[in-house]
């Protein structure tokens, strides 16, 4: 998976999807912290080989994210909603007021939703970190998204989801890499031969990865690259921890430490919410 030399949508429909607080007569949103980052429908303790490349996602497998305008949320078939998936207008998109177009620097925004979402074995939120977590070629992160599964290819039907490796800020913006582009409020992700990378279409989906207390966090966003599955040319995200005074300056409870379900801090079409322009 992964993008086109740069996102073919506007600013940062590489988004995020966080939830304020409800609105008068929503469901309630606020989700304990504790209960963040969890999947009820799949077997943590499951092993299996490293994923090399892109696969189907199981069903359930990650309960949350968004998509633009209305957003579809615990979407699996793109074009298949299942009994479980919620459909839901976005009142108000926020978009950072120093995003770049040309570096992609602070390619984020917020997606409120008209009303709450209420959680179930499908839909869930995941977890936001306060800081910047302490990332390794260790750390377990994965994508997921419905984006081309090759450079120029067209977009996939089931969700995919990829196992990837954190590289190291010195690393990709070597010479021969991105060559200093790689800012502090970006980092890479993928592989060095680019045999597991985002592509075209999964711009604004996110970077997860699960750490010692074995919940995912929304370490990053899908944002740019070179072409995809380019060697030295991996995936480049937006660091979420790093706008998370952003975040809280733009919703009601600044204490919320989950993205919940009625602001969508939204991954445009990956995750598990999608968002349709409604004409």
């Amino acid at each position: 998976m992964r993008r086109s030399l740069r996102p073919a949508a506007g600013p940062s429909l590489a988004l995020l999807a966080l939830l304020y607080g409800p609105l008068p007569g929503a469901l309630p949103s606020k989700v304990p912290a504790h209960e963040c980052g969890r999947r009820p429908l799949v077997d943590e303790t499951a092993e299996g080989s490293r994923i090399i490349g892109g696969h189907d996602a199981q069903l359930g497998a990650w309960p949350w994210s968004p998509e633009s305008w209305r957003a579809v949320i615990g979407l699996h078939h793109l074009y298949k909603p299942h009994s479980r998936t919620v459909i839901q207008k976005v009142s108000t998109i926020t978009i950072h007021s120093d995003f770049e177009w040309g570096t992609f620097e602070n390619d984020v925004a917020l997606f409120q939703l008209a009303k709450s979402v209420k959680y179930n074995d499908y839909i869930q939120p995941i977890c936001l970190p306060d800081t910047p977590p302490l990332l390794s070629h260790d750390t377990s992160c994965y994508i997921s998204g419905w984006g081309s599964t090759y450079e120029h290819g067209k977009a996939v039907r089931i969700l995919q989801e990829a196992q990837v490796n954190i590289i190291p800020q010195q690393i990709c913006n070597k010479f021969d890499w991105y060559a200093g582009a790689v800012s502090l409020n970006m980092l890479c992700a993928g592989t060095e031969n680019g045999s597991v990378d985002s592509c075209q279409g999964d711009s604004g989906g996110p970077l997860m990865c699960s750490f010692l207390d074995d919940k995912y966090y929304l370490v990053g966003i899908t944002s740019s690259g070179v072409g995809c599955g380019r060697p030295q040319l991996p995936g480049i995200y937006i660091r979420a921890a790093n706008y998370r005074s952003w975040i809280d300056s733009h919703v009601s409870d600044n204490k919320t430490t989950t993205v919940s379900i009625q602001f969508v801090l939204i991954f445009s079409t990956a995750g598990w919410v999608t968002f349709h322009l409604i004409f």
